[in-house]
């Protein structure tokens, strides 16, 4: 009984020994990226229940670094947008895997590769907002805003798709008669377009990001559609505005009335006295 206490006892230290050095542990499966906007993290299957995992990435153009952020972690994902701010660089990325409890990284864990991913061609484009605007019957105009990524200047604010693609990047507007399926087309370089149309109908569009080098194109937006004929003056007067037009004409219609007949009545007594002399 008490040798055989004294082997199980043995075998446990030695499983604790292999799982302390990562000789249970397995690399992680499926490591994809997801980039949207130029915004990218990197993801993971576990194979480990309560491992944790350290990332790395090397580029091209850069050697290897660990994202404080994304070191001994244990969740299945990393943020990898700010170090990843150089569009036009190849990166790779690496998962090593470690015990779990295990306070101190080991010299040879298990580790699992990214695909390659070269932002410029590889990050998903979304769609642009835009703003319809009807000049007169015959033009409508066409406002867009380029979109905004998460690559920085230097002083941290946000490039836009200009920015970054140039003279590379493009749209392409599809406009219909409301009302109808059948869709034109055009391309524009330039973030205010004027359409010309014909008078009396409502046109709609929606609007694609087209990137002609690297070639990509991104995700198309909702259909907005434009008023019938020309924008009137007082179309975007509120309701509370017209109620004070209203108030006003109103006390001016009561004024002129007041000095009408306060007019009157003053000349009223010079009236009858002309007529009737003898009264007087």
């Amino acid at each position: 009984m008490g040798s055989a206490a004294i082997t199980l006892g043995c075998v446990l230290i030695c499983l604790h020994c292999r799982l302390s050095s990562g000789a249970l542990l397995k690399p992680v499966t499926n490591v994809k990226w997801k980039s949207f906007n130029f915004f990218t993290s990197l993801e993971w299957e576990e194979t480990t229940e309560n491992a944790t995992y350290t990332v790395r990435v090397s580029g091209i153009k850069s050697n290897w670094i660990k994202k404080p952020e994304c070191t001994q972690i244990q969740t299945t994902r990393c943020d990898l947008t700010n170090v990843l701010q150089n569009v036009s660089d190849t990166y790779t990325a690496e998962v090593l895997s470690y015990p779990p409890g295990d306070t101190e990284e080991n010299e040879d864990p298990p580790v699992a590769k990214s695909p390659p991913i070269q932002l410029l061609k590889d990050t998903m484009i979304g769609q642009p907002s835009f703003t319809v605007t009807r000049n007169s019957t015959s033009e409508i105009q066409l406002k867009i805003d380029d979109p905004y990524t998460y690559i920085r200047f230097l002083n941290h604010t946000r490039k836009t798709l200009r920015d970054i693609y140039g003279s590379g990047l493009e749209y392409k507007v599809f406009y219909w008669k409301d009302g109808t399926s059948g869709k034109k087309i055009k391309i524009a370089k330039e973030q205010v377009i004027l359409m010309d149309v014909d008078p009396g109908f409502s046109y709609c569009f929606s609007i694609q990001p087209h990137i002609t080098s690297p070639y990509k194109k991104g995700q198309e937006s909702e259909g907005k559609c434009s008023s019938s004929e020309d924008r009137s003056p007082f179309e975007d007067i509120g309701t509370g505005a017209y109620a004070l037009m209203a108030l006003g004409v109103l006390l001016l219609i009561v004024v002129v009335i007041g000095i009408t007949v306060c007019m009157c009545r003053r000349k009223t007594p010079h009236t009858l006295a002309e007529a009737n002399p003898l009264t007087a």
